[in-house]
């Protein structure tokens, strides 16, 4: 049978995800902030990314008084990376400048690691799984909150990164964004389906909670521990 190509156009629907409860061992639990950073968030027209600063500093706030684990993701790049010398892209988030700085409302706490990375993928040739490694972060025991930004891009990676790790990936959505809404579904439609659904689902800032009692039911919804 032969091929046949794509149509010029292509109009898909999407079913936006509804966020659900999750009781918590903070024994048992990472918040992984992706590239919350000032040129991201802070800058003129940041729009969405800009509004997810306030449900990262509630679901931080939570973890680091339970004591969950915290980790940060930092974007940045250098005048000679290859997307400049090789791709011809205008140079940015260039290391060492404020561009790159997390946003000072969610600032690093001293002994929370900061792990930079050089593309969009934060396990691409970084420190991230020595840092998993080091802090005891377990693949099918530990549940990882991934926030930040872009949601259809960078954050999108770190998540499908602990997905296909077999991490239980929970999306605070009041914690991540990208720059339109459109992405945002286009993204979460992904993770809705059967390829990825069984070890992702999608939360808010405000619907979870850290228990320690919850260690023997990890990530499963509030309505399912009753």
């Amino acid at each position: 049978m032969a091929w046949t190509p794509l149509p010029e156009t292509v109009t898909v629907t999407y079913t936006t995800p509804v966020p659900r409860e999750f009781a918590l061992d903070p024994k048992k639990t990472a918040v992984v902030v992706v590239d919350m950073e000032n040129y991201f968030c802070k800058r003129p027209g940041a729009g969405r990314m800009a509004e997810v600063i306030e449900g990262n500093v509630r679901l931080l706030a939570k973890a680091r008084e339970a004591g969950a684990k915290v980790i940060f993701i930092q974007s940045v790049r250098t005048p000679d990376a290859l997307e400049v010398t090789v791709f011809g892209r205008k140079p940015m988030l260039l290391e060492g400048t404020p561009d790159v700085e997390i946003v000072a409302e969610i600032a690093p706490l001293p002994g929370e690691p900061v792990v930079k990375k050089y593309n969009h993928d934060p396990f691409a040739r970084t420190e991230l799984e020595d840092v998993l490694a080091r802090e005891g972060i377990i693949a099918g025991e530990w549940t990882v909150l991934v926030t930040g930004v872009s949601a259809a891009v960078c954050a999108n990676a770190c998540a499908m990164g602990f997905s296909n790790r077999h991490y239980m990936t929970l999306i605070p959505m009041d914690c991540t964004a990208a720059g339109t809404f459109e992405d945002e579904a286009r993204t979460y439609a992904l993770y809705q389906g059967p390829a990825y659904n069984f070890d992702m689902d999608f939360t808010l800032s405000t619907m979870v909670s850290f228990v320690p009692a919850a260690a023997t039911a990890q990530a499963e919804p509030v309505a399912a521990l009753a």
